[in-house]
């Protein structure tokens, strides 16, 4: 046995023994111009002569096709083989001392490897640079790995690792094998007679720490560099027992799969069984040899990409991210999408968290699965899951490094990446994740933007505003092939908006959960999060999970803190104990964090020395009790209050406080001033307060500095109350409240005439609207306010997400439950809204229309007016309406002060927006009131009746339709009824309650000329259509202005089951012609429409050979667009002309060779029937338009053979370019290439002179 036991065909003879090795590399074949060096290593208890020769012994009896002497496949097939693919080689193997068992040599596996090393470098000094192929059998493969492993640390071996460029590992036990523990008893028995070597074999056993750990760093190897491997494995059962010389006895437990799959492969890499055994899996027959015939092939893959794969590798291409030096409509559309460069956010990261420590994060590159997901062609999702502070982004960092380093090296593969953050609208919405995922590929990808062009030309920059659209985007760019493989990677998807995320979770799992036909791309995701559960429900199952826990990161943590203490140590001047006390304490209650630490050594900084032993027996437990002890030992008893003010408007904010904005507003809650930005310097300092775990990002000098938690954790810890128990813990909506306060204070100040400037009223449209204004008309003001941009683009979220303690704040007084419980610093600032009129208005039609029923009524109470319209003319009952909020409506009906029937800027009232979107109970409402009109048309004509058949709103229908002053066929402006509408969009329900009223015209034709019946048709809508054929005075071949019966569009829709019901009417003309001339038949053929054209010609009355206005018959149409089995399905009817001309004389073989459709033209000219020359009015023949036409290049030049081999064609100018020497050769276009195109030349003499009858040779 080999890898346990020994190698089966050892030798000639068995008594002959294992030789000793003189030479450690033997050149088997040598070439001097070999363009790659082939290096074979066998396994252990080998006889290098034989290791990798088949023998003859081994011939199946009566076999003529076996070699008669020993066949060394690597000397006496590969060079040959290799060669014929053009590929000059060396041809090398390393020779060993491999007994293990009787007399063995005391080596480790180590003393091998280094030895190999050394003699590929010696063997190598001409040629250091020249790529490198290793092929390993069983425990050879182990030394390969070692190998390479081993030279990637030795500058002096680094060029063999750095020139390989392939691998094959034939049955190697990359996690050992059962066989090996035999070989160790054995190993133990044989010590009994001479030496024996059980280390190895030890080694080989599986559970093996030493070979987890070798195949751990060895396949971080194979992530970074992209080296192709393929790993072979044997099906059969492996007797070795005759191979153990005196211990023959024990040959009965001897015979086993030495090497199954699970350890022969690794885990991503191509892998292949071979129906052999271990001793007979490195040694192949002859060139027939099935085993061969699947291990050649991978070898001259290696050599023929190993060129480009090194000169890639050594010569790495950046990234492009040069958004200027793009064609001018992608530059467009990138602007559009207004994305920051992920280079500047991630050099931002690293600016603030700092380089990495040593070789921490390294270790994930060993993960076998991670280096499985780099590896495997097919697309796959990792998702890295791991608790707050445990250093997901800056693992995350490191991958985006080292993904960058494996791209580079590598050609067609591209990166995206994103690191979500909850405190920034630009980086935590999914909008903003897919903008710069697309972004950043194409500028790497500038072709794909040929798929998307077309669309931005049309829409511009609304297609970035979409989230639907940017996924479809997205998707595919992903599963264009041109894309080659894509990695993407996102951290802390945790800190994407919760409400908003869900819906990319859903993309993503089912782009990864799609069905293999529908998969297709090479693309790689990467996701790193806390495991929240939304998140980890949606990827429940999806690809890969790694729970980064204390475990994973234990090593990298603590050469984090000796690095940290190290350089704390310095500046305090510790004493080596000292230092040494302060590792092994942080090492002790880490958990695992990395953030409890760079906390930890912060509070250290502020210790004198004398009390960092006492400080270091009571460091606090987890990150919760951190932030605890902080704010309660830090924070004086006088300034928690202004520390609570400062947490929560950070806690609040929706964009990260630059350091004015937060003086500014701290000036406003503490003493009521609003002040211009020269004046809140002496209120800056409460940037200071809370230093631990609050930082300025870009330095306290830095007024444009933004303030930030050190971590989302605290925000987290702050929220996370639980009954709001201590000072510094609260809610999110008194938070809000908070911030809602200081907005409301310093938008009404004088300064900005009490709101007038923030919201004033303009007369539009012939009433007085509320008009916000934007933060173009009020930017002129920012540089003197600071806080002016934030509070007037923010108030009235705030206002919104405070509604419960808001609703409170303004009901009861302050020393009444429940707000005498609430802290001083939400009691500091009173909100008078009568005081700023403007803005209570723009909050009145805020609340209206989220349905917030108690500010509603609040806002009222103190003087709101229920008329205000907006700038689209839009009332609070509008927007209640709208909205189907039911309370609020009643609120505003019930004071009768509200105008019921008022119309907006499109001429909708209430009722027409209730009705619209189905609210029945409002509906009841407005129409029970008396005061709104049920047949109001808005500026398009549309009733209230149109609206709710449109969306197919049956109860709401009712009680229209129950009104009685309705009339329910009112036109719209295109001539549309409420039946018109219902029949489209397929509501049944709708268009039978219709029908019953009898006051409907189920004939009505809009301004086009179609019909109910002919939308029915057009959708698809079989009950609809049944349900109006079933009318009497329904006309089911009512034409529109284009000549076009229902029939017309249920064929040109596919709607085989509607084309079957009219056809069954008996009344409709099944060969009728629209104003071009052509025929229901004519459209299924130009749709390529095989059931419904089947299903036409299956009637006599249609004519299968009609011509249109413009000559065309059905056949001709289907040749034009391609469609194979109509054209199969007309000439095999036998009444269609295969050869008739239109007016401009084209053939149908002329349309199929215009646009490329070889399967057309090959039908074709397979009846016989069709002039394959024949020529169009302007004298254009089939061949002409196979160079001339639009069709796909590769399709035109089938075509365009086809039409040679025909012999009956003559040239025309551009065939040559079209088609290269060979295809006209083989073609027999001799005399042509010979006197036409190159008279004279060499291509041409050697093609006539070795042409056979079938073409050339």
């Amino acid at each position: 046995m080999e890898g346990g036991v020994g190698d089966g065909d050892n030798d000639a003879s068995e008594e002959s023994g294992v030789p000793q090795v003189e030479y450690p590399i033997h050149i088997l074949h040598d070439d001097d111009e070999a363009a790659v060096d082939i290096v074979a290593v066998h396994g252990l208890g080998a006889n290098p002569k034989y290791a990798w020769a088949w023998l003859p012994k081994n011939n199946p009896p009566d076999n003529p096709n076996y070699p008669e002497q020993p066949l060394n496949w690597l000397k006496d097939l590969l060079p040959s083989k290799l060669l014929s693919s053009k590929l000059r080689c060396r041809v090398m193997t390393f020779n060993y001392e491999s007994k293990w068992f009787l007399d063995a040599p005391q080596v480790r596996l180590s003393n091998i490897s280094d030895n190999l090393l050394d003699s590929l470098r010696n063997n190598r000094t001409k040629a250091t640079n020249r790529p490198l192929i290793f092929i390993g059998h069983s425990f050879g493969g182990n030394l390969i790995e070692q190998a390479i492993v081993s030279s990637r640390l030795h500058s002096e071996y680094k060029h063999i690792a750095e020139s390989t460029v392939g691998v094959i590992f034939l049955g190697t036990p990359h996690r050992g094998s059962e066989a090996a523990k035999w070989g160790v008893l054995i190993a133990s028995l044989g010590g009994l007679l001479g030496s024996t070597e059980k280390r190895i074999l030890k080694d080989l056993q599986k559970q093996s720490g030493t070979l987890t750990d070798r195949l751990h760093d060895f396949s971080s190897w194979l992530f970074s560099e992209s080296v192709p491997v393929v790993c072979y494995w044997e099906q059969l059962k492996t007797d070795y027992s005759t191979r153990v010389g005196p211990l023959r006895f024990m040959k009965s437990m001897l015979k086993e799969v030495v090497v199954d799959e699970t350890s022969a492969c690794i885990d991503g890499h191509k892998k292949i069984s071979l129906h052999t055994d271990h001793f007979k899996i490195n040694k192949f027959y002859g060139r027939d040899d099935p085993s061969f015939l699947q291990v050649y092939p991978e070898i001259v893959r290696m050599a023929e990409s190993a060129e480009e794969m090194l000169g890639q590798r050594r010569n790495p291409t950046a990234i492009l991210d040069d958004r200027n030096a793009q064609p001018e409509q992608l530059l467009k559309f990138l602007r559009a999408m207004k994305v920051m460069s992920a280079k500047d956010v991630l050099s931002d990261i690293k600016r603030r968290k700092g380089g990495r420590v040593g070789n921490t994060c390294e270790w994930i590159l060993k993960r076998e699965e991670f280096s499985a997901w780099g590896a495997v062609p097919d697309p796959q999702l990792f998702f890295i899951a791991g608790s707050p502070g445990i250093g997901k982004t800056m693992m995350s960092t490191f991958l985006v490094d080292e993904l960058q380093k494996k791209i580079e090296r590598v050609p067609g593969k591209a990166l995206a990446y994103f690191f979500c953050d909850d405190k920034d609208q630009d980086r935590k919405t999914p909008i903003a994740i897919l903008r710069s995922l697309i972004w950043q590929i194409l500028l790497q990808k500038n072709d794909l933007f040929d798929k998307i062009q077309p669309e931005f030309d049309v829409q511009g920059s609304t297609i970035v505003e979409s989230f639907s659209t940017l996924w479809r985007i997205l998707d595919g760019i992903l599963r264009d092939e041109r894309a080659g493989e894509v990695f993407i990677l996102i951290d802390a998807f945790d800190e994407c908006d919760k409400v908003m995320r869900k819906e990319l979770l859903t993309c993503i799992r089912e782009l990864f959960q799609s069905s293999s036909t529908a998969q297709t791309g090479k693309f790689k995701f990467l996701l790193t999060s806390r495991p929240e559960n939304d998140i980890l429900e949606e990827l429940n199952g999806v690809g890969t999970r790694l729970l980064m826990n204390s475990a994973s990161v234990n090593n990298d943590l603590s050469m984090y803190i000796d690095f940290t203490v190290d350089q704390l140590a310095k500046r305090k001047g510790y004493a080596p104990a000292l230092k040494e006390m302060v590792q092994n304490a942080l090492k002790n209650e880490a958990e695992g964090t990395f953030l409890w630490v760079s906390l930890m050594v912060a509070d250290l900084e502020k210790e004198p020395k004398y009390n960092v032993k006492h400080k270091l027996k009571g460091l606090p437990k987890g990150l919760n009790e951190t932030y605890a002890r902080i704010l309660n030992e830090n924070i004086s008893m006088e300034a928690r209050e202004d520390v609570q003010f400062l947490l929560l408007s950070m806690v609040a904010a929706r964009r990260p406080f630059k350091k004015r904005e937060i003086a500014s507003a701290f000036a406003v809650w503490k003493d009521g001033l609003v002040l211009s930005s020269q004046d809140v310097d002496e209120y800056a300092d409460i940037c200071l307060l809370c230093s631990s775990i609050i930082y300025l990002d870009g330095g306290a000098d830095d007024d444009s500095a933004t303030i930030n938690f050190c971590h989302q954790s605290v925000k987290d810890f702050l929220l996370d109350g639980h009954g709001e128990s201590a000072w510094y813990h609260t809610s999110g909506d008194r938070a809000n409240l908070a911030l809602f306060q200081v907005c409301w204070t310093y938008l009404v100040a004088e300064d900005f005439h009490r709101g007038g400037l923030i919201v004033r009223y303009e007369i539009r449209h012939g009433k007085e609207c509320c008009v916000k204004v934007g933060s173009r008309d009020l930017k002129y003001l920012f540089p003197k306010y600071a806080f002016l941009q934030y509070a007037s683009e923010e108030w009235e979220e705030h206002a919104m997400a405070n509604n419960p303690v808001l609703f409170d704040m303004f009901t009861f007084s302050s020393t009444k439950d429940p707000v005498k419980s609430y802290p001083r610093v939400l009691c500091r600032l009173k909100v008078d809204v009568a005081y700023a009129p403007t803005l209570q208005a723009a909050w009145l039609l805020h609340v209206a229309k989220e349905g917030q029923e108690g500010m509603v009524a609040l806002l009222h109470a103190r003087g709101a007016n229920f008329n205000v319209h907006d700038t689209d003319i839009r009332t609070p009952l509008s927007w209640a309406s709208y909205g189907g909020h039911e309370a609020v409506v009643r609120l505003i009906l019930n004071t009768g002060e509200a105008w019921a029937d008022s119309k907006d800027n499109k001429g909708r009232t209430p009722l027409s927006w209730a009705a619209k979107h189905g609210h029945e109970a409002i509906t009841k409402l407005l129409l029970s009131i008396g005061k709104a009109d049920p047949n109001s048309m808005d500026r398009f004509g549309r009733s209230p009746l149109s609206h709710a058949a449109e969306g197919g709103h049956g109860a709401v229908a009712r009680l229209l339709l129950n009104a009685g002053s309705i009339k329910p066929d009112l036109r719209d402006k295109d001539g549309w009824s409420p039946l018109s509408y219902a029949a489209r969009n397929g509501h049944e329900a709708v268009t039978r309650l219709l029908l019953d009223i009898g006051e409907v015209d189920p004939n009505s034709m809009d301004t086009y000329g179609w019909s109910p019946l002919a939308y029915a048709a057009r959708g698809g809508h079989e009950s609809v259509a049944r349900l109006l054929l079933n009318i009497g005075s329904v006309d089911p071949d009512l034409r529109n202005i284009y000549g076009q019966s229902p029939l017309f569009h249920a064929v040109g829709h596919g709607h085989e089951a509607v084309v079957r019901l009219l056809l069954n009417i008996g009344s409709v003309d099944p060969d009728s012609r629209n104003k071009d001339g052509q025929s229901p038949l004519s459209v299924a053929a130009t749709c390529g429409l095989e059931a419904i054209a089947r299903l036409l010609l299956s009637i006599d009355k249609v004519e299968a050979d009609s011509m249109d206005k413009s000559g065309r018959s059905p056949l001709s149409l289907a040749a034009r667009w391609g469609s194979e089995a109509v054209t199969g399905l007309l000439l095999d009817e036998g009444e269609v002309e295969a050869d008739s001309r239109d007016k401009h004389g084209q053939s149908p073989l002329s349309f199929a060779a215009r646009a490329g459709h070889t399967g057309v033209a090959r039908l074709l000219l397979s009846t016989g029937k069709v002039e394959a020359d024949s020529k169009d009015k302007k004298g254009q023949s089939p061949l002409w338009w196979t160079v001339h036409g639009w069709g796909i290049i590769q399709e035109r030049k089938a075509i365009a053979e086809l039409l040679l081999d025909t012999g009956k064609v003559e040239f025309v100018a551009g065939i040559a370019e079209l088609l290269d020497i060979t295809s006209l050769a083989r073609t027999g276009q001799v005399q042509y290439i010979a006197h036409t195109i190159w008279p004279g030349t060499l291509p041409a003499r050697h093609i006539i002179e070795n042409r056979s009858e079938d073409g050339p040779r």
